[in-house]
């Protein structure tokens, strides 16, 4: 059923924002102003006289000079205007200092300048042979070399690969859907519907943070959700004023209850306080539905792909009312969320406000994160300094 426009305008007073590294927020600012800029690096090239040779030349050159690294995106030739242009090899610093001996300053050729054309090149007074001194290497079809200026980095989205094809020819390859740079911003790609099941889960948290504040509590809820089906798999709340335990922050709960009833679980004595046993029997019947259905998932899984199975928190959703800690986000981590949705930032909180543990590169695990979700409701409740 399409949602209606009360649901609509409802929804729309917050706003679902992605956590990003800072290397993809200056992506995602570059991309809602237009203005893009390429960084760039020093390569030697020159013009091929008879198109008969590229085959030959690019096979040579790929093998003595290859572009490795950063530098897999370039195209080893380029069709400019009414003729063609072969990438030789890159400037090295040595090449730098003895073209400044010359009175030859390529520095201003790697500025980080916006450039709409490929118009840019540095006259040298060298020849082939001066660049390419393997006497191994026929030179036939080679003309008099020069100096050009190319991205120093593959594009990261249709936007950059825009700017760079119009520097030099490069390869592009789109990011899945799920990570590109547009459809994360804001929300973009998300559906009304999609939306309004991510406010009905947090509202689902932000109940358990209610009752959990009315009974002492720091007022905080985290709902763990499945991806597939919709379900709430679990409820846990703030416990740490309960029992004294330090870690029994909202998401150490939901975790543990997740393992739980997958037979394990760190703190058994949850599942007799009175308060989250109450919210762990109002979601029994769709606790013991998912369960059923987490053992076919298992079983498929055994079937048809091998022994791998998934892992705790595996192709679940967290919705928490405030921003994890770092305790709470490497325990999501570890327990292989797949997305963390959360209201409120705060001030210590590791998921955009004083870390962004999620983009670290060298993890083993990656998830999406959003904040924003009915954030000033959330923001009202919090009672505490972190999760």
């Amino acid at each position: 059923m399409a949602p209606s426009s009360d649901d609509h305008k409802f929804y729309t007073s917050w706003s679902l924002i992605p956590v990003l590294s800072l290397e993809e927020e200056q992506e995602r600012k570059e991309y809602e102003s237009g203005h893009i800029i390429s960084p760039l690096t020093a390569f030697f090239a020159a013009p091929i006289t008879d198109k008969k040779q590229i085959s030959r030349l690019s096979q040579a050159l790929y093998l003595q000079y290859p572009l490795s690294g950063t530098l897999r995106h370039l195209k080893r030739v380029c069709a400019c205007q009414s003729r063609l242009e072969i990438l030789l090899r890159p400037v090295t610093p040595e090449d730098q200092l003895n073209l400044l001996k010359n009175h030859m300053d390529i520095s201003k050729q790697n500025d980080d300048s916006p450039k709409k054309t490929f118009d840019y090149k540095t006259e040298i007074n060298l020849q082939v042979t001066d660049i390419l001194q393997d006497g191994c290497l026929d030179l036939n079809g080679l003309g008099k070399p020069y100096i050009v200026s190319v991205p120093s980095r593959a594009a990261k989205n249709q936007n950059e690969q825009q700017v760079w094809a119009s520097i030099w020819p490069c390869t592009y390859h789109a990011k899945p859907k799920i990570t590109n740079l547009k459809e994360c911003n804001s929300g973009d790609g998300v559906s009304e519907q999609g939306l309004l099941q991510i406010e009905r889960n947090m509202h689902q948290a932000l109940e358990a943070a209610q009752q959990n504040q009315s009974r002492g509590g720091k007022g905080v809820g985290a709902v763990v959700v499945d991806q597939e089906s919709g379900k709430v798999v679990a409820t846990g709340t703030d416990q740490t004023g309960v029992e004294g335990d330090p870690l029994l922050h909202a998401c150490m709960v939901a975790i543990d209850l997740v393992a739980q009833q997958q037979g394990g679980g760190a703190h058994v004595k949850l599942s007799n306080m009175q308060e989250v046993d109450r919210l762990h029997k109002e979601s029994e019947q769709g606790v013991e539905s998912k369960g059923n259905e987490r053992e076919k998932r298992k079983r498929s899984k055994e079937k048809y792909a091998g022994t791998e199975v998934p892992y705790l928190c595996t192709g679940y959703e967290v919705y928490v009312t405030h921003e994890p800690c770092v305790m709470c986000s490497m325990a999501l981590l570890h327990s292989r969320v797949s997305c963390v949705y959360y209201g409120c930032s705060t001030s210590g909180g590791a998921l955009g406000s004083y870390y962004r543990l999620h983009c670290n590169p060298g993890l083993n695990h990656r998830f999406l994160v959003y904040r924003g979700v009915l954030e000033d409701e959330c923001q009202r409740l919090f009672c505490g300094n972190e999760i």
